[in-house]
Parts: structure tokens; C-alpha cells; sequence
């Protein structure tokens, strides 16, 4: 019969033990690292995605205003958004013509509209964008044609 050899040790020394938990500690730290950056772009993407939509939000408002008649402005929208404009004539005003040459009903101009949205006092999107104002400024006759 054969005795077992006492020499030999089950388990894990102090010394393993301490190097393992090292090397998690390590890995952990590293790990979590790495998921601070990824939060902090998140954060960023979210804060730019939300800028969009609220240039977005203003440019749709644009659609409605005729720089000649408003040259400059504001437009509250629900949810705490304001949009403010001001234009700068780039070709002044002209009678509009058809592309045959005929003469049109309105006078017509082209803008450049700088634009600000504003939430909470704090401008988070602005751009420039080109408008044509218009005014009517004749009637049409049947015999113009």
C-alpha cells in the first residue's frame, strides 16, 4: 500500500492567489477605462444628435417666412426651441419674369438668412441658408397671357 506524498500541495499558494486577483484588478481597470470613454462619446453623439434636430426643427420653421416681408425675426416652438433670423439682400429686388420673359405678379429678391436656434437662452445650432423673398406687387390680366 502507498502512503500519499505530503510534498504535495491541493490548491493555490498565497502567492498565486495574490498575482490572480493583480491581473483582474488590472483587467478591470482597464475594462472600465474603456466603458468611460464609450460613455463620454455617447453623451457627445447625443448632445450633436439633439443639435440637429433642432436645426432641423428651424429650418422647417424657415419654410413659412418670406424674407421680404420679415427680413428679421423669431418663431417660439413647442418644447422650449427658439429660432431668430436676419437677412442680408444678395441679388435686390427685381420684377419677376416667366421663362418665356413674361412678366410675373411679384417682385422677387434673394436673401441670405443667418439663423440661430436658441433652447434655454443657449444657441445650439446656426447656419446660413438662401432664400428668394417675394411681394406681389401686380394683377394679372387675361389679355397678358
Amino acid at each position: 500500500m502507498k502512503f500519499p506524498d505530503k510534498r504535495r500541495q491541493a490548491g493555490f499558494s498565497l502567492l498565486e492567489a495574490i498575482v490572480a486577483l493583480t491581473i483582474f484588478s488590472i483587467c478591470a481597470m482597464a475594462l472600465y477605462a474603456w466603458m468611460s470613454v464609450n460613455q463620454t462619446a455617447l453623451v457627445r453623439v447625443q448632445a450633436r444628435d439633439a443639435a440637429v434636430r433642432d436645426g432641423r426643427a428651424a429650418l422647417a420653421t424657415l419654410e413659412l417666412v418670406n424674407p421680404m416681408s420679415e427680413p428679421e425675426g423669431s418663431h417660439k416652438l413647442p418644447g422650449g426651441l427658439e429660432v431668430r433670423w436676419n437677412s442680408n439682400v444678395v441679388v435686390p429686388r427685381a420684377p419677376g419674369t416667366g421663362p418665356a420673359g413674361s412678366m410675373l405678379v411679384f417682385d422677387i429678391a434673394l436673401y441670405d438668412m443667418n439663423v440661430s436656434a436658441l433652447r434655454n437662452g443657449r444657441v445650439v445650432a446656426s447656419f446660413v441658408v438662401r432664400r428668394a423673398g417675394w411681394e406681389t406687387v401686380r394683377t394679372m390680366h387675361d389679355d397678358d397671357f
